[in-house]
């Protein structure tokens, strides 16, 4: 590669892991240009919660907690069935916990206390005021969380940036490479050519590209709906699926699918497309047969698989009694549907209504006898205070024995993260198809694949991903340009 360049390092993307490469590449003496297709920073680690995943932090320490590296790792690849590469978690575990602290250095604050999320139906949030607190199904709990979400990361990062002298360019997309002897040697951008000694991928993944970019590469989002709709989700506008396209104008090896989070909640395609509030805590998730297959309150990086093997055929059941009782005046968790608005999904289609419980399971096409037995068990359970068959927490629950009654579909409605991109080693380095590190070429976040999996760990296992392999991506390029 020739010495005649503009930039040691082009950065495509500034989200949480274009900054984190950008400045730690920068503090190890490169040159450093950050390219924004959008009109601001911050992708979506800025929209998010800011739940970070990581184990034997300072946090949990200070609150009391024991954990290791060890069990985080164990724990991240047996929920994976230890599909993915065991060097390259075993990275990012080790990598997590630093750059936690890292981030808390440059003054992101976590609250000092145990969080618990609240006895809700499922709710892809995490918890109302930040803290630690068990983001997925882990013990002891790793999910941190600011309580100004997932922008005091891109806030703190950007004064940095600004400290280094960073250079960031908004509105400018990039989708052309300069790949000349099977290496990466720069971008080419409205016309303009800029050359570099690395690039570092981090444009994000496909949550916002074409119909037929995601029934490729998270087929789960259109199978998980019926004929003619569309998944949804609060990614970034940015995730074009860029970094796919570029990946390949480069021969690198393209992995990801099905790999990231899906999201479930009620399917009401007939209602105004804004969030309505939550469905009323007295309700239960059955499948196809009519039956329980899972307790209501599980973590929301768990259902979209439990709803899967369930053939994507799950309801929400209720009664008149849950429908009077939502309230839709509270905020957070306690934001509920409006009791009118049930009656409107019923008169739209939406939401199907009987008389009978055993009339609105043949709405549903259930067993009737089988739905009749499982309420009624719930109900008993209620009175003796124990979930026979789940061990849900129950003591604030009503029993559903108030006609009408109420029935929802219950779908993975969409997606928030779909890591799809090259495959990376446990330096960010992205492969070639024969497994080969393609010279100048890096990669970090969604749009570098293989730490993100089938099966989510828990709240913030994107943005910790984010963060720390673009911090691990420009680690790697400080050493290999600058020796540092």
């Amino acid at each position: 590669m020739s010495d005649n360049v503009d930039y040691d390092l082009i950065v495509i993307g500034a989200g949480g892991a274009g900054l984190a490469g950008a400045i730690w590449a920068a503090e190890a003496g490169c040159k450093v240009i950050i390219l924004e297709a959008e009109d601001r920073i911050g992708g979506s680690t800025a929209l998010s919660d800011g739940v970070f995943n990581a184990a034997d932090t300072s946090l949990q320490r200070k609150l009391g907690f024991t954990d290791s590296i060890d069990e985080y790792y164990d724990y991240y690849m047996t929920l994976n069935a230890w599909r993915q590469p065991a060097a390259l978690i075993r990275t990012f575990c080790d990598e997590a916990t630093p750059t936690l602290e890292w981030l808390i250095g440059l003054g992101v604050k976590y609250p000092e206390f145990v969080a618990k999320k609240p006895k809700q139906t499922i709710v892809s949030g995490s918890v109302d005021g930040g803290g630690l607190y068990a983001a997925g199904v882990e013990w002891p709990p790793r999910g941190h969380c600011p309580a100004e979400g997932g922008s005091v990361y891109i806030d703190v990062m950007e004064n940095r940036r600004a400290v280094l002298g960073v250079e960031l360019v908004l509105n400018t997309r990039v989708q052309q490479l300069i790949v000349e002897d099977g290496a990466v040697g720069g971008v080419i951008v409205d016309g303009e050519t800029l050359r570099s000694r690395a690039v570092l991928l981090a444009c994000g993944g496909i949550s916002q590209s074409t119909p037929e970019m995601i029934k490729t590469w998270f087929p789960d989002a259109y199978d998980a709906l019926p004929p003619g709709y569309h998944p949804t989700g609060p990614a970034s506008p940015g995730h074009r699926g860029d970094g796919v396209h570029m990946a390949r104008q480069a021969g690198a090896d393209i992995i990801g699918h099905n790999c990231g989070l899906a999201v479930g909640g009620a399917f009401l395609p007939y209602a105004p497309p804004i969030h309505h509030g939550n469905p009323p805590s007295s309700l239960i998730y059955v499948n196809a047969k009519g039956q329980r297959f899972a307790p209501e309150t599980a973590p929301y990086a768990v259902m979209p698989g439990l709803v899967k093997h369930q053939g994507f055929n799950c309801w929400g059941v209720f009664d008149e009694a849950a429908r009077k009782r939502s309230d839709s005046s509270g905020s957070g968790y306690a934001f509920g549907w409006d009791p009118q608005f049930i009656l409107d999904c019923v008169e739209r289609g939406d939401i199907l209504q009987a008389d009978t419980i055993e009339e609105l399971a043949i709405k549903c096409g259930m067993r009737p006898g089988a739905l009749r037995t499982t309420i009624e068990e719930l109900n008993e359970d209620i009175v003796t205070g124990e979930d026979r068959w789940f061990l849900r927490e129950i003591e604030a629950l009503h029993p559903i024995a108030e006609g009408p009654f109420y029935a929802f579909q219950y779908r993975n409605t969409g997606f928030t993260v779909a890591s799809v991109g090259p495959r990376i080693d446990r330096a960010a380095h992205a492969l070639d198809e024969d497994g080969r590190i393609i010279p100048g070429f890096y990669a970090a976040g969604e749009a570098g694949a293989g730490v993100l999996g089938e099966r989510y760990v828990g709240g913030g296992n994107a943005v910790a991903n984010a963060l720390t392999m673009g911090r691990v991506a420009g680690m790697t390029i400080g050493r290999e340009l600058k020796g540092k």
